[in-house]
């Protein structure tokens, strides 16, 4: 019978772990092993979870739990990894007792990390469903009198001469001008709802028509950007024109994020079984976040001047393909988006 018990909590999907009252793993099955970064549930057995670096929250839950004696219910709490890597865990911890009134604490433990960012894919649906009516009309009424001064920007630019300050002014205007009228592009980009023109294209397609997109951005800002794709990569199926969309906005972001010298992007393509993969990896200072925030909600942004618009239209048209698309922070410094999409599409 002790036998049959301990196969069957080995063979639950769910992390067990039992830690006696000074915080020491008694005993752990191999869902909880493998979700703490060990090959074998032998291997951290008699190690405090304190010593694990990204089980620190953990810890301190548990330790406040053999503080007060009381169990928990249901909790959530956010493990980071190294290399940027979090995960969102619930869980439930229960007080062991056996010949001492108190013996230590049980842990039953699941990862909810898919769980959340498919609630939170539902709720940024939600709001771009609100949003999108609202967002619509009135950038709409926007467009005509900014075309109206942006036209006039240029009939006095073409009237004045080189040197005249008020050029230079009617110059300044038109740029501003310009950049308004690319917000407004974003913002009916991200109300307008759009169906997906699907077609047979290549991985290569689309990284060309992603670079053609951002050269000048990337020319501006002295960021080099640099294609490793592979060259013999399946054919695949998707709307190439809005796909590239989605991949421009995410280069675009880490143009925006690598240093004016020496600024780097780099685009690869590659294949995992069914799917094709690409990254996009800079070297700035990489992304941080605080717990609750979401890169690709709308509005959310880190960059000053930022619409908070261009990661959110690339995760909706990413999604529309049937795709994911995460990021991370690289061990040697920046950042990297992976986008994923099966060849055959939707």
């Amino acid at each position: 019978m002790q036998d049959l018990n301990e196969e069957i909590i080995q063979s639950l999907a769910s992390g067990v772990i039992a830690v006696d009252r000074d915080g020491k793993i008694i005993t752990l099955n191999r869902a909880a092993s493998e979700f703490l970064g060990a090959n074998g549930a032998t291997v951290l057995a008699g190690e405090s979870l304190r010593d694990i670096p990204h089980a620190e929250p953990l810890a301190t839950l548990l330790a406040e739990t053999m503080r007060t004696g009381q169990p928990v219910s249901r909790h959530e709490i956010t493990l980071a990894y190294p290399g940027g890597v979090v995960k969102q865990i619930g869980l439930s911890a229960s007080l062991h007792r056996g010949d001492n009134a108190f013996n230590g604490v049980i842990v039953l433990f699941t990862d909810m990390t898919e769980r959340l960012r498919l609630e939170r894919s539902a709720e940024l649906n939600r709001q771009l469903a609100a949003l999108g009516e609202l967002t619509a009309g009135v950038v709409h009424e926007l467009r005509n009198p900014v075309s109206v001064i942006s036209g006039l920007a240029e009939l006095l630019i073409r009237k004045l001469e080189q040197g005249d300050v008020r050029r230079e002014a009617a110059e300044t205007i038109l740029r501003e001008t310009r950049e308004i009228e690319r917000s407004i592009s974003q913002f009916l980009g991200f109300a307008r709802p759009f169906e997906l023109q699907i077609g047979n294209c290549t991985a290569a397609d689309i990284i060309d028509r992603t670079i053609q997109l951002c050269r000048r951005r990337a020319e501006n800002n002295n960021v080099t950007i640099e294609n490793q794709s592979g060259t013999h990569l399946h054919p695949m199926r998707a709307d190439l024109y809005r796909f590239a969309q989605a991949l421009s906005n995410i280069v675009n972001n880490a143009i925006d994020a690598a240093p004016k010298s020496g600024g780097r992007v780099v685009l690869d393509a590659y294949e995992e079984g069914e799917m094709t993969v690409f990254e996009i990896s800079d070297n700035g200072p990489g992304i941080h976040l605080r717990p609750g925030e979401d890169l690709f909600a709308p509005f959310f942004t880190t960059k000053e001047g930022g619409t908070g618009l261009g990661l959110t239209i690339a995760h909706r048209i990413i999604t529309a393909h049937g795709g994911s698309v995460s990021h991370s922070n690289r061990a040697e410094g920046g950042a990297c988006f992976v986008v994923r999409l099966a060849r055959t599409g939707r």
